[in-house]
């Protein structure tokens, strides 16, 4: 009984703690019960009770809105890493009962052959569903390091200790011909932005390649946006070949490179999370159904 009624008044704690956490997003507490999808009564008691349980004020008035104390502002601090483990544990607990995922892809990858291989990789699982997120690499790896997805399918250089990588495929880039003209002799090179996952994990071999060291180099945004620009002749283009292809480059715009540039796709979760037998089961239906792919 004694240990019941501990379980029962950390679970309480934690519900607080979340409570604080949506305050601290929304400065409402309409908004912090719409974020939480409770009553405004029932996250202002899960307040006070984790006030009466710290033993001092976590939030004060702030105008119309509500802030964080000081007091509560580092309890969260300290709390934020623990209350998501914890929230994963939970999936541990019932295991077999779980039977949707949140995965959070690239956005490149999105744009091109990963809805294709989730499909036709979920389709081989009994039962599994996945919810799919879409952003850059690096905000993939923030979700999922923060516990919001539960899978990331991504490029990343140097993943977060914290977190279980493994390599699904390896996708090669290609050098598109300015306007499609395989004997265009444009000298600039339009490729991704210096601050994107895929160029921090090639910027090496990009600019050491003999067959792409003599241009001139112009980064921008989004891998699509180079091949629209590519085919209006502002240059030649850097891009995966699953965008080139996605996008209708025709064969003969498309050159591959030698030696090869390939950035590797890996899947991403916490290590909680990768030892589910489901997940575990669903990498390796997304490794064997993407030796389709390239």
């Amino acid at each position: 009984m004694k240990f019941n009624g501990l379980l029962t008044k950390g679970w309480a704690m934690i519900e607080g703690i979340e409570a604080l956490l949506a305050l601290e997003r929304t400065g409402t507490i309409s908004e912090a019960a719409a974020q939480l999808r409770l009553t405004q009564s029932a996250v202002s008691k899960r307040i006070q009770a984790l006030q009466n349980t710290v033993k001092f004020p976590v939030i004060e008035p702030d105008g119309r809105r509500v802030r964080l104390t000081a007091k509560g502002q580092a309890l969260i601090d300290k709390a934020r890493p623990l209350i998501l483990e914890l929230k994963n544990l939970r999936h541990l607990e019932i295991e077999n009962e779980i039977t949707q995922f949140s995965i959070g892809i690239s956005d490149s990858i999105a744009a091109s052959w990963g809805p294709r291989l989730i499909r036709l990789a979920a389709k081989k699982e009994k039962g599994i569903q996945l919810n799919i997120h879409v952003h850059r690499s690096t905000l993939v790896e923030e979700n999922v390091k923060l516990g919001r997805y539960h899978l990331g399918l991504c490029v990343s250089s140097d993943v977060d200790k914290n977190l279980i990588s493994e390599v699904i495929s390896e996708e090669p880039l290609v050098l598109l011909s300015n306007r499609f003209d395989p004997t265009s002799t444009h000298k600039k090179l339009i490729t991704i932005e210096t601050n994107s996952a895929t160029w921090k994990a090639l910027s090496d071999k990009i600019t050491k390649h003999p067959k792409l060291n003599n241009f001139e180099m112009t980064h921008v945004e989004s891998f699509s946006a180079i091949v629209q620009m590519v085919q209006e002749g502002f240059g030649h283009g850097l891009v995966p070949i699953g965008i080139a292809t996605t996008m209708g480059a025709p064969k003969k715009a498309i050159q591959q490179l030698v030696p090869a540039v390939r950035r590797e796709i890996k899947l991403i979760s916490r290590k909680n999370i990768s030892l589910l037998p489901a997940i575990q089961s669903f990498q390796r239906s997304l490794k064997e159904t993407s030796k389709e792919l390239f």
